[in-house]
């Protein structure tokens, strides 16, 4: 496989209440791509520029994966970064996200690097951070 002929397209979320995620990540604006509700392959999918967020109920992420994923409540191993246009933007968002429940782990801060960031975790613990950056062009 050549790396360079490769593009990470999807990010899947294995998560315990399908429903309750659904209601939250379309509150802050995600716009459902697609989904199902057979019983045996529900899913719903966020097109997110080049990348699709999907859902996945974690059992049967697993069971696809033939792996054991333990009921764990946190995920605290990663972040999903969303880049934004605007400081304002951020600001927004993580005021939707405070309204939806989202725990805010970091309010909004001028890192190192430039820019400005802020971090939540959503309902099921995923760790987000959101990142404004002057140098950033969609």
């Amino acid at each position: 496989m050549n790396i360079e002929k490769s593009a990470i397209s999807y990010l899947t979320l294995g998560v315990a209440d399908l429903k309750k995620m659904k209601t939250f990540y379309s509150g802050l604006g995600f716009e459902v791509y697609a989904e199902s509700d057979v019983e045996d392959h529900p899913y719903i999918m966020y097109k997110s520029g080049s990348l699709i967020l999907a859902l996945y109920p974690k059992h049967l992420l697993a069971k696809q994966a033939g792996i054991n994923i333990d009921n764990v409540d946190e995920n605290k191993s990663m972040s999903i970064s969303l880049n934004v246009d605007s400081k304002k933007s951020l600001d927004d968002l993580i005021i939707k996200a405070k309204k939806l429940n989202a725990t805010i782990t970091q309010e909004g801060f001028e890192p190192e690097w430039g820019g400005f960031c802020a971090y939540f975790q959503d309902p099921e613990n995923n760790l987000w951070e959101i990142v404004w950056h002057e140098k950033f062009n969609f």
